[in-house]
């Protein structure tokens, strides 16, 4: 066996931290994305309830045009049950979801903040650390709190149906 020399345990000291450097830069794209795709997620459902209110608008507008004809009635009934249904997630659902997609977004960067301050040494880093894991647990219990009311309005909310009119003609 060949004796180690110290010039080439400092070149395995600068490749470990090489690693922990690109493991940083790896979290950091990491929070980007996450952070774009709260981003876009928020804006997608924004759209979604753009759109809703112009179909809520339309769904006027074919009620006027079906006058008495029975058949158009019919057709506008389950365009406007399709729309409720819709509007009801938009109106109750989403928002929940959306405010726990920032609460969990908060959560990885109150986490990442904790880890990062951890790796200091001083009572400045201990109290940032502290602040961090303080302000990750708030955003963690937002996030539980948000899931399990867009859960439990999705399970006990009644719906909109139509089924009993069309099964007593």
């Amino acid at each position: 066996m060949r004796p180690v020399t110290p010039g080439a345990l400092s070149s395995v000291r600068r490749m470990y931290r090489v690693g922990v450097d690109s493991w940083g830069a790896v979290v950091g794209l990491g929070l980007v994305a996450a952070a774009i795709g709260v981003i876009a997620f928020v804006r997608y459902r924004g759209r979604e309830t753009a759109m809703l209110r112009g179909d809520v608008a339309l769904a006027r507008e074919l009620r006027e045009l079906a006058g008495d004809d029975e058949v158009r009635l019919a057709a506008v009934d389950e365009f406007e049950l399709a729309i409720y249904q819709r509007l009801f997630y938009a109106s109750v659902v989403a928002p929940r979801i959306r405010s726990a997609a920032w609460a969990l977004l908060g959560t990885a960067l109150a986490v990442t903040a904790a880890l990062a301050a951890d790796s200091g040494d001083g009572v400045l880093y201990d109290v940032v650390t502290i602040a961090a894991i303080i302000v990750a647990v708030v955003f963690a219990i937002a996030t539980l709190t948000y899931a399990v009311l867009a859960i439990y309005h999705t399970a006990t909310t009644p719906r909109v149906s139509f089924a009993e009119s069309y099964a007593s003609s």
